[in-house]
């Protein structure tokens, strides 16, 4: 048997013959090499040259191979003509956090307050991951909607996000994640400098243009080294037919990129979740409202996704998301048992109609979470990432269950792993943070918190009225020394959100780091009354452990049941 080291390199070089098409140059020189040396023993002799002369025709063909096989390595023949063959890019080395100044600008009214965070020098990339060594990076930018109407604007980008969802369900590919390349939506985008800075080598960008019953999608994905076309296409089909368009434009792109796909690879994606494209317009509908964290805007999502099927009663995703959209309400809005009783419901159903989801599993995971069913919870997060371990949510809301059971060691491992796969996400560094402070790991804390700084910067300058990011950036102004903006930050969104839990609970957090214990609990009386209720959270949130020898605090916990 080969020794494990000597066995994995050779399938190492054997996938860089392939990368760099050594093999194909090999087999249409051996090919023409044929050609050449039959040509010469038929004419040769015939035009009366000595017998030599066959023989020297075959030395120069064997001679030659080498040649073309070192050439097949070095170049290749793309768009551009004959180019030097890219290598696969090394990880780059750990970097320190830099040293960073944090400004927040004066606001002219308390509703319009304009919030931004500047950084210096901006973080370098994460280095990837021994895990991730060798596979082909892309990123998917969000698609333009050409309709004229910013209402089809949820179509435009639920359309990008589903082809994202399929390619990340390959291990060949690392994608990057929505919020990170969301986050450059409406800017205008230079291909190569976008790619640095998502850490990718290839961009998939398109539009979409919806008219009635007709759509008309355009795609094309580019080379970042080269900023060369790889492959484009435009889709002129009736809505029917946008399933299909996905998955063309996704094999497409396997192609492309020369992935060799195995016969269940190639079934994963396929766009098979519904056939009714009335139902996936309302699950798009619903899935645009689930990134906001207001009561209004989760309501709104539960409406969209019980449209949806009710058009298709077989739409495991949509399932999936009402399921989520419930634990979202119990956790952040309104702890009550028929929120908990509708998220195990809908879950249940989403796992049975679909077992090799990865979303229904996480989804049912949440729900059995919220419903403190731990052990059950963390084995159904498990079958999320084995099925596919690029969802973010799967590693997020698994964390998350850990944090609630008090298991910090365990927190630190998951939250890490959510943040590689979606190094854009500025929540989960917040709760990496609170874990690390949980285990008086100062250090670390604050290089995590420091770090965030950059992610919350280019959120907020892309949605400066987020009031999950202001309140979370007023945490970690705070923490590293900003006490005044970050107060102005906690009081701006404090008259944002002043009704929703939620924000009522963490800006409480926020003023129990300020010693302010009394304002840290009225609030947290307000959060609970209005519907807070995740009484486990509550008590393992390191955040909140100086309130835990306060007889008001212990009195509010013993509201929660």
């Amino acid at each position: 048997m080969a020794e494990p080291g000597n066995e994995s390199s050779g399938l190492g070089f054997f996938a860089e013959l392939r990368r760099r098409r050594v093999i194909r140059v090999a087999v249409v020189y051996a090919i023409a090499g044929w050609v050449v040396i039959e040509v010469a023993s038929t004419m040769l002799p015939g035009l009366h040259l000595p017998e030599w002369t066959v023989t020297l025709v075959i030395a120069l063909v064997v001679l030659g191979f080498p040649i073309a096989f070192v050439m097949g390595w070095m170049f290749d023949i793309g768009p551009r003509g004959v180019q030097r063959t890219r290598s696969v890019d090394a990880p780059a080395a750990p970097i320190a956090a830099p040293a960073m100044t944090s400004t927040v600008a004066p606001a002219a009214t308390s509703t319009e307050r304009a919030t931004t965070l500047s950084t210096t020098p901006t973080p370098a990339p994460r280095a990837a991951s021994t895990v991730d060594a060798g596979r082909r990076t892309i990123a998917v930018l969000p698609f333009v909607n050409m309709s004229g109407d910013a209402e089809n604007e949820y179509f435009s980008d639920g359309i990008s996000e589903e082809i994202l969802n399929l390619l990340a369900k390959l291990p060949q590919l690392k994608v990057a994640s929505r919020t990170s390349s969301f986050n450059l939506k409406g800017e205008k985008v230079d291909i190569p400098t976008v790619a640095r800075q998502l850490g990718v080598s290839t961009i998939l960008e398109g539009s979409v243009r919806r008219a009635g019953d007709r759509v008309r999608i355009t795609a094309q994905l580019i080379e970042a080294d080269t900023d060369s076309h790889m492959w484009s296409e435009t889709y002129d089909r009736e809505m029917k037919d946008v399933f299909a368009i996905q998955d063309d434009i996704a094999h497409s792109i396997v192609k492309a990129m020369q992935v060799t796909l195995s016969p269940q690879e190639r079934r994963a994606i396929q766009s098979a979740a519904t056939t009714d494209p009335e139902a996936y317009d309302y699950y798009l509908r619903g899935r645009n409202y689930m990134y906001s964290m207001a009561r209004r805007d989760y309501e709104h999502a539960i409406r969209m996704f019980d449209q949806a099927i009710s058009l298709d009663s077989k739409y495991a995703l949509a399932y999936a998301g009402l399921a989520d959209a419930y634990s979202h309400m119990y956790r952040y809005v309104e702890a009550t048992p028929d929120n908990v009783e509708k998220a195990n419901r809908a879950s249940e159903q989403a796992v049975v109609l679909d077992r090799d989801s990865a979303e229904a599993h996480a989804a049912r995971g949440m729900a059995l979470c919220i419903s403190n069913r731990y052990d059950e919870a963390d084995a159904e997060f498990e079958i999320a990432i084995s099925r596919n371990p690029n969802l973010f949510e799967a590693w997020y809301y698994y964390g998350m269950a850990a944090s609630s059971q008090g298991k910090v060691e365990k927190a630190v491992e998951l939250y890490t792993r959510a943040s590689e796969v979606n190094p854009a996400d500025f929540q989960v560094p917040m709760f990496l943070a609170m874990a690390y402070a949980s285990l008086g790991r100062k250090q670390d804390e604050m290089r995590v918190r420091l770090g965030a700084l950059g992610t919350l910067e280019r959120h907020l300058k892309l949605n400066p009225h987020d009031t999950r990011a202001i309140y979370f950036a007023a945490q970690n102004l705070y923490r590293i020394g900003e006490r005044d903006k970050a107060i102005a930050l906690a009081e701006q969104a404090m008259q944002q959100g002043m009704n929703e839990p939620v924000v009522l609970y963490n800006v409480a957090c926020f003023y129990t780091g300020l010693g302010d214990k009394e304002r840290a609990i009225d609030l947290l009386e307000q959060a609970v009354s209005l519907g807070w209720g995740d009484r486990d959270w509550m008590e393992n949130d390191s955040d909140l452990v100086p309130l835990h020898d306060e007889p008001r605090f212990q009195s509010l916990l013993a509201r929660i049941h």
